[in-house]
């Protein structure tokens, strides 16, 4: 069970974060000089979106056991995987759209502290999954 905990955590932290990261880019986009009360806001908006995912994490961690077979971990890897290569590859096409070229950096930065902060709970769980391999 809780190598599904992991991918489940994974798919809602991805998820919430993006549409997080759209509302505060757009806003960002139409708004340049008001950067930091956005940044901030955008923060804020993660750590709530981070909440459910990060008991999830716990959770897993707290009822891990070692799965008799590998292939029990096949699928929540995948999912996993999957919500690795949707993040960035939102976050990294947002940044091509309606940027003029006068804010082209503080979009780059945006998206890439939006980047970091999407990444970090599918990488712990990752990690979550390599500790449950079978000996």
């Amino acid at each position: 069970m809780s190598p599904y905990l992991f991918a489940i955590a994974s798919i809602i932290a991805v998820l919430s974060i993006i549409i997080t990261f759209k509302i505060h880019l757009d806003k960002l986009k139409m708004n340049p000089e008001k950067q930091a009360e956005i940044q901030t806001k955008f923060f804020i908006g993660v750590a709530i979106c981070e909440v459910i995912p990060l008991i999830l994490v716990v959770s897993g961690f707290a009822t891990m056991q070692p799965v008799q077979e590998l292939s029990e971990l096949f699928v929540p890897f995948i999912i996993i995987l999957f919500t690795i290569l949707i993040g960035p590859s939102f976050i990294l096409l947002q940044t091509k759209v309606d940027v003029t070229e006068d804010i082209k950096n503080l979009v780059m930065t945006f998206a890439m502290i939006g980047l970091s902060l999407a990444m970090s709970i599918p990488i712990v769980s990752l990690v979550g999954l390599f500790v449950q391999m079978p000996q």
